[in-house]
């Protein structure tokens, strides 16, 4: 909070709201807080960060995006879409193991309350919907099926990135200064992981493949061949 406002509350909406646009088959880039994304994208899977970036030592105070300091290689057309094609390849060969599930500790949500919190984030026009049941082993938590999202009043999302919208009731907006009813009730949806980090009930697969794209390369591996031992479902929606 700074003030009376919660920008990384916003950001983090217009961010997803991003995110979505960018996912439109004619969208050419994204906007947004990239540096928010690319950190999380190197504090979650540490095969997807540059070789030669290591993590460094936060001194107080400092935001960890500071974890991740290097210098960026010099871009080019073909080194672009070299590492476009690598990259593609890299994701579809992740597995559990691959995964770091807890970069943040194994109890984030005891440090950070609002980590429960479960309702719409707002960015001036933009709502977008946030609910930690979709990321319950980034807390130690058993990942179960997530609860049904709350459905807009309004949904456009064509093809072109314009026109892309989507709309709630107003009376989600108090969620946000009413934490204790709109919050995850952890013990209450699961049970704290005892085995392996990656751990999810039992049909929680099944539902994943149904509402995802497990694969971005159409010759990677069919989605019969995925198995609950090796798969790396999203992590955040």
């Amino acid at each position: 909070m700074l003030g009376e406002y919660a920008w990384g509350a916003g950001e983090l909406a217009y961010l997803y709201r991003q995110l979505g646009i960018a996912s439109r088959a004619e969208a050419k880039g994204v906007s947004g807080c990239l540096t928010l994304l690319q950190c999380w994208i190197y504090d979650h899977f540490p095969t997807l960060r540059p070789s030669r970036l290591e993590p460094r030592e936060l001194e107080r105070g400092q935001a960890g995006a500071f974890r991740w300091r290097g210098t960026a290689p010099r871009s080019s057309k073909r080194r672009d879409a070299q590492m476009l094609a690598y990259y593609r390849q890299a994701i579809d060969s992740l597995t559990s193991q691959s995964v770091s599930w807890t970069p943040y500790g194994r109890s984030p949500h005891l440090t950070v309350r609002r980590t429960l919190y479960q309702g719409l984030l707002r960015f001036a026009e933009i709502a977008e919907y946030y609910d930690p049941t979709r990321c319950l082993r980034q807390l130690g938590y058993v990942q179960g099926v997530p609860y049904p999202p709350e459905r807009p009043l309004v949904v456009r999302r064509p093809a072109s990135t314009l026109g892309y919208s989507l709309s709630y009731q107003s009376v989600y907006d108090s969620y946000w200064n009413n934490l204790g009813v709109h919050s995850v009730h952890l013990d209450l949806f699961s049970t704290p992981i005892r085995r392996r980090p990656w751990e999810f009930v039992e049909n929680y697969m099944s539902w994943y493949i149904r509402h995802s794209h497990p694969h971005i390369l159409s010759d990677s591996r069919p989605v019969d061949d995925i198995s609950d031992a090796d798969t790396v479902s999203t992590i955040i929606f």
